[in-house]
């Protein structure tokens, strides 16, 4: 939602109240012209927010499409114990990817929705706050790898240290598109991002085309398609290096402080299933689940990307969501998420043997099993954004905390006599826990913003 078009319109409101509280009668031609400029100009708003929102979901899509291709090149080039080598030589630049950037982009993407910093400013900021945390991310996504790797799957640290070098590059695209979301300019946001998303996939293909596609050689285009996404990001950005930046890196870094503790607390318990397969399930069947992890992103899409534009909605200190638009949401989300995730279900079975190939027929249990856990995790990250933009980082922390314990509790009780399912049956769990507490969480914040509201 364009920031300008919320204080126009707003503006247009005053206006028309001030005239009104002023003496001109409301049955007035004049004031009568008023009003109907101002219905018409909210109808033009709600219409771009509309357009914009339907943009954003179709490239979503197209997104989850490109990624989805992805998987399916990986696990037919590399086979299941392949695709379990690749999933472990990346683990850990996934895990820290978030992580590591220290809240930087839900601050930037503030700075951006509140209009008072120069928007080419803020994008060198934003490039040189992803530099900085994409490089203490690396470090530590080496030093990961190198400690932090089971005995039986040590062969692969050289790997993962070059995956670290992905890290930098994801950095400054997340961080420098979240300027484009906080100013509404979603044809830019949309465009930025199909662009980094593709880049891996389109050099797999080439590299298909040209030769034998090893473990070494998709690691090392998962790295080239990180500097890809760099030049996708800055093209059109003046003087990036030379140019002035605002606001400093080092008070965005200090005022990411709550966002950082939050997307640690988030982002290992959206990852956590991942880690537990790597320590405790043969790289065979973590293989036939990490291909399972694309086929289900695009249950995500929907409240994914509403959650884009929830986040500019609780920025907005002039705005609150009502208890019924809380309703309205949610209700309409679980709607949502239960019929897809049904179709999906009843499809995924024969698409995977038809795409993947038999190989990977033992997989699909696993995705019968991800597949709510996809849809509530598409509408937590949705409510997720909306308590971010609020300025309540730190409200989902202990759900988050409680959730994990829970997972924990599960896998270890289960995962003796179910193997690599118990895992996916914990993540369930510990996804309907969180949905539970962080809906608690959203209505509590519009009932406390309608008391003060009234006060």
């Amino acid at each position: 939602m364009p920031n300008t078009e919320n204080t126009t319109a707003r503006s247009a409101e005053s206006s028309a109240d001030l005239t009104v509280m002023g003496g001109t009668s409301p049955a007035q031609p004049e004031s009568v012209d008023r009003d109907e400029k101002v219905s018409s100009r909210d109808r033009n708003i709600s219409l771009t927010r509309f357009g914009s929102f339907l943009q954003t979901v179709g490239v979503a899509f197209a997104i989850v499409s490109v990624q989805m291709v992805q998987g399916i090149l990986l696990a037919r080039l590399l086979g299941p114990e392949g695709r379990g080598q690749y999933a472990t030589a990346i683990l850990y630049s996934q895990l820290f990817l978030y992580v590591g950037l220290f809240g930087g982009l839900e601050v930037v993407c503030r700075y951006a929705a509140e209009g008072k910093t120069d928007a080419t400013k803020l994008r060198r900021a934003a490039m040189w706050l992803g530099i900085t945390t994409g490089g203490f991310t690396t470090i530590l996504v080496i030093v990961s790898n190198l400690v932090g790797l089971p005995g039986e799957k040590q062969f692969l640290i050289p790997l993962g240290c070059l995956c670290a070098l992905s890290v930098i590059g994801q950095h400054v695209v997340l961080i420098m598109t979240a300027v484009d979301r906080g100013t509404g300019d979603y044809t830019a946001y949309n465009v930025r991002r199909f662009i980094a998303a593709s880049a891996f996939p389109a050099l797999l293909l080439v590299a298909v085309l040209v030769t034998e596609v090893t473990l070494s050689l998709a690691c090392s285009l998962f790295v080239v398609g990180s500097v890809v996404s760099i030049a996708a990001s800055v093209i059109g950005l003046p003087q990036p290096v030379r140019g002035e930046s605002e606001p400093p890196v080092k008070r965005l870094l200090t005022e990411s402080r709550p966002y950082a503790l939050s997307s640690f607390a988030t982002d290992l318990f959206e990852r956590l299933e991942l880690m537990l397969l790597m320590w405790f399930v043969p790289l065979v069947h973590q293989g036939f689940y990490a291909a399972m992890v694309p086929v289900v992103y695009p249950l995500t899409v929907i409240p994914n990307t509403l959650g884009i534009f929830l986040f500019n909605v609780g920025a907005d200190d002039q705005k609150s969501l009502t208890t019924q638009d809380v309703h309205r949401i949610l209700g309409g989300l679980i709607a949502i998420q239960t019929v897809s995730m049904i179709a999906f279900m009843l499809m995924v079975g024969p698409l995977v043997r038809l795409v993947y190939g038999e190989e990977f027929a033992p997989a699909v249990v696993y995705a019968l099993w991800l597949a709510p856990v996809s849809a509530i995790r598409g509408v937590l990250q949705g409510l997720d954004s909306y308590v971010k933009g609020r300025g309540r980082p730190l409200a989902s922390i202990r759900c988050r905390i409680v959730a994990t314990v829970v997972m924990l509790a599960m896998v270890w009780w289960y995962l003796p006599t179910e193997g690599a399912i118990a895992i996916a049956k914990a993540a369930l769990v510990g996804q309907f826990v969180c949905l539970v507490w962080l809906s608690a969480i959203v209505y509590a914040d519009v009932s406390e913003s309608k008391k003060t509201a009234s006060s």
